[in-house]
């Protein structure tokens, strides 16, 4: 073999090959990793380290050894940070530890969140060392290409599994009715899994009932076969979950065990299918009951029969329910609750009949404004919150809910005894601090006088603080306006927090309209659309305004998804009323032009529907 020769089976490319394309497990492979890295190197041991990015050296835990029984406390303590350092740089060093020579490889793994390195340790210094620590980082980028294998390879049965699915779903769709739609799914599980028998119990009247059998024209549902059949799908729909006989979880499979002892299936497996409605409330539909003797269901074919019931199960429904149109049904179920007097019996009847629901379709096509509405707020852009500026209690002040307040007007003083007397307290150690130092300054004590005037320096800072709470121990107003929560009149003595918020203050001169409106609405909305206003204070008096555009900030109103609608803010020809304050409500109707009278009226179940049915 020469050196060139790369396909040889020993050879250094053909080694690298066999471990990128390696197509075992996630474990087995990094042994074969630092297995085939020993052999490459020719070390004495083979160790691989792995920590998270966000963690120092001294976590790293070992994820692979060649050989087990060679392997190093840590990493930390087999390297320094300088070769680590290197390492991180050019993705190989080397440097000389307390058993030899070590390399160290950064391994190149998909996860951008982990460090993998690779520790190779040599009781003498190979003749080589540069070949192998280029074999290393060649060997190093191995891990990202048998990644990616693997996820192909898993996508490739994912797909695989997903075509099956649909090509079943497209048999069901292609059936007339619900028997046929359910014998062509019971036979297509059993040529997909390779079972005896397949069954499909769907719900009726009196209960759980068997409607198809897999390779099985005509059934006999007088049978014990086929009442214990329904029972065991009645089993899994109660639980809501797969039920296996034999019985390897915590499932209830009495039913099952029954059936089992009658029938010698081998091994029998469940999947109940459940209609879960908007509100939260199921019903069960229906169920399959597989059986085959040959092997257990493993949890990959459990998982594609989970995937194809799920698929199947609301185009079983459909048919179930009925596949006519929906004008027929209608006309059936109105039908017998027509009182007979009110029935046509003559050919004028029919006319007479025939022209009223003529001119009911008519009438449903007349125009008529439609308007959006909402609940309307009235809001302030100018809100000030003061809260205490230091901790301590409210000594006095005069302010209550609704008080007028200007600009620099007080709102509440806190209680400054404690300050007075702290600051005296520290006047009085400045003045001894300055003493000292001029005492040790005499006494040529150089040391301790600037002892002292580092003392005095940090009296002073204190004496700033004090002076600080002492000029802002009264509170004053920030904004003009109008007090909307907080009573410090009410509240003498009571202890706050620094940055509790005590007072709030709304301007009454930035008042401006927002109203809520509906998703299901909001593609009606336009900037520019005339709306009316009504408050519930006033609610005789109407108010024109404008939309000025919709605030993308959804929340939850009465269980509704709603958005904030902005009007057009208040000019001076149209100027707030003295009697309008922040926070009052009202309805607000927005014009959206004219809509007929029978869309108006059908909209919502027309939307309902089409989100329903997809149409």
């Amino acid at each position: 073999m020469t050196p060139q020769d790369t396909t040889a089976p020993n050879s250094v490319p053909h080694v690298i090959r066999g471990v990128a394309n390696f197509a075992g497990a996630a474990p087995e492979f990094w042994q074969y990793f630092v297995d085939v890295a020993r052999q490459l190197s020719e070390a004495s041991s083979v160790t691989l380290f792995w920590y998270n990015t966000n963690e120092d050296v001294d976590a790293a835990r070992v994820l692979a050894a060649s050989p087990h029984a060679q392997v190093p406390p840590t990493l930390a303590a087999s390297t320094t940070p300088a070769i680590l350092q290197q390492m991180q740089r050019e993705g190989v060093a080397q440097g000389n530890g307390a058993t030899g020579l070590h390399v160290l490889t950064r391994v190149l793994v998909s996860d951008h969140g982990q460090e993998v390195v690779l520790l190779a340790r040599f009781a003498t210094a190979p003749r080589a060392l540069a070949a192998a620590m280029n074999r290393l980082a060649v060997l190093s980028s191995t891990p990202l290409t048998f990644d990616v294998g693997r996820k192909l390879r898993q996508s490739g049965r994912d797909a695989a599994r997903l075509g099956l699915t649909l090509e079943l779903l497209g048999k069901v769709l292609d059936s007339d009715g619900f028997d046929r739609a359910a014998l062509a799914f019971a036979n297509g599980l059993a040529e997909q899994f390779a079972c005896e028998s397949v069954s499909v119990v769907w719900h009726a009247r009196e209960g759980m009932r068997l409607r198809a059998i897999s390779h099985a024209e005509k059934l006999d549902r007088r049978t014990e076969a086929s009442a214990l059949i329904e029972e065991a799908a009645q089993e899994a729909i109660t639980q809501g979950a797969e039920v296996s006989w034999p019985n390897t979880d915590r499932t209830v499979a009495h039913a099952h065990g029954q059936y089992a002892s009658l029938v010698q299936p081998g091994n029998v497996i469940s999947f109940p299918m459940i209609e879960v409605f908007e509100d939260g409330s199921t019903r069960g539909l229906g169920a399959v009951v597989l059986e085959r003797q040959s092997r257990p269901f493993s949890a990959a074919e459990q998982w594609a029969l989970r995937m194809h019931c799920e698929m199947v199960q609301r185009p079983l429904s459909w048919l179930h329910q009925d596949t006519r149109w929906l004008a027929v049904r209608m006309a059936r179920a109105v039908a017998p609750s027509i009182p007979k007097a009110l029935r046509p019996k003559s050919g004028a009847g029919r006319k007479l009949l025939a022209s009223a629901l003529a001119l009911v379709v008519a009438i449903l096509f007349v125009p008529v404004p439609f308007n959006v509405s909402g609940t309307a707020v009235l809001k302030t852009d100018a809100l000030a919150f003061v809260g205490a500026p230091f901790d301590g209690y409210i000594e006095s002040s005069g302010l209550i809910l609704g008080d007028a307040v200007s600009v620099g007007e007080p709102l509440f003083a806190m209680a400054s005894t404690e300050l007075v007397l702290e600051r005296g307290t520290l006047l009085a150690e400045l003045a001894q601090s300055n003493r000292d130092a001029e005492i040790r300054r005499s006494l040529n004590q150089l040391s301790d006088m600037q002892i002292a005037l580092a003392k005095a320096e940090e009296v002073k800072t204190k004496l700033m603080q004090i002076d600080q709470r002492l000029a802002s121990a009264t509170a004053l107003a920030p904004i003009d306006g109008v007090v909307v929560d907080g009573e410090p009149a009410k509240k003498i003595g009571e202890a706050v927090r620094r940055g509790e918020a005590v007072v709030t203050i709304a301007a009454l001169s930035s008042l401006y309209v927002e109203a809520a409106v509906s998703e299901r609405d909001l593609s009606f909305i336009e900037n520019g659309q005339t709306v009316r206003l009504t408050l519930l204070a006033r609610p005789k008096e109407r108010f024109s305004m404008g939309v000025e555009r919709i605030i993308p900030a959804a929340t939850v109103q009465d269980a509704d998804n709603v958005f904030p609608i902005r009007m057009n803010a208040l000019t001076s020809d149209n100027p707030p009323h003295d009697w309008w304050l922040p926070g009052m409500t009202g309805v607000a109707k927005v014009s959206v032009g004219k809509k007929p009278i029978g869309w108006i009226a059908t909209r919502r179940i027309s939307d309902y529907l089409r989100l329903l049915l997809w149409y």
